[in-house]
């Protein structure tokens, strides 16, 4: 069997406008074929559920950049208690070093909207977390370095991104693609087939994981680097950006 998994902003979602309309022939094709199409996202689930219904999809998600997974066919698989446990471990630190630490727990909605430019209520959904923590760092690189450290000896880790410092499990959207993949192989009995997309150096352990990878046109950012894996044919660019080269990439594949 084939499973697609999936960035969104970006990616099947427009860059702009955050529709996916663009891509809606090859989302029907998915459907037609009986494809499972999963959402990998570092959108809360929150935020991506409302996406999925509007997809008209029912699959397990990757949210929060693999920090968690929810939604498994059956239930009964989600991890409760991670992000009330990464709060506690922030709750221990000793204060001159918890100070220099501000996440997305510590705001509220307008202050969320402010710092990231988001509607009120995309804020407020977003700050429903699971799994993981977003938030600005403002102590030395030492300071840094021993959050870093007490974080790690309690099993998260400390990844900087664009704009955030984001607290999370030590897991990735790669990890969590091979662990639904590994689900559905044990489910049907077949072998499965991976095929990722994604647009930004966030995606790029899952494009380089999956048997077929496909970097989606963003000029709004630098072009990801040619990789080995690119170069021997397993990944591919699209020449049109966000869900019209979603689109391309999902049909030349069915084809």
């Amino acid at each position: 069997m084939h499973i697609v998994f999936t960035d969104l902003d970006g990616t099947l979602l427009d860059h702009e406008t955050y529709s996916f309309e663009p891509a809606r022939p090859a989302l029907e094709e998915l459907k037609a074929h009986g494809i499972p199409l999963v959402l990998a996202s570092s959108k809360t689930e929150a935020e991506m559920r409302p996406i999925a219904a509007a997809i008209g999809i029912d699959y397990p998600m990757i949210v929060e950049n693999g920090a968690g997974i929810v939604n498994w066919p059956g239930g009964g698989q989600d991890e409760d208690g991670v992000y009330d446990r990464l709060r506690a471990v922030l709750s221990s630190m000793d204060k001159d070093l918890r100070r220099h630490y501000q996440g997305f727990g510590d705001w509220s909605d307008g202050q969320v909207a402010e710092k990231t430019g988001m509607p009120l209520e995309s804020a407020r959904l977003a700050r429903k977390r699971r799994f993981s923590e977003p938030g600005l760092w403002s102590g030395s690189e030492d300071e840094r370095e021993a959050f870093a450290a007490i974080l790690d000896a309690h099993g998260f880790q400390a990844v900087q991104g664009g704009r955030f410092f984001t607290l999370m499990p030590k897991t990735s959207k790669a990890e969590a693609m091979a662990k639904i993949t590994r689900f559905y192989a044990e489910m049907t009995g077949e072998p499965v087939f991976t095929v990722a997309l994604g647009d930004a150096p966030n995606d790029a352990a899952m494009l380089e994981s999956a048997d077929r990878g496909f970097i989606i046109a963003n000029p709004a950012h630098a072009e990801m680097p040619v990789s080995d894996r690119e170069r021997a044919g397993f990944i591919t660019r699209s020449e049109r950006p966000g869900p019209f080269g979603w689109n391309d990439m999902i049909l030349q594949l069915l084809a």
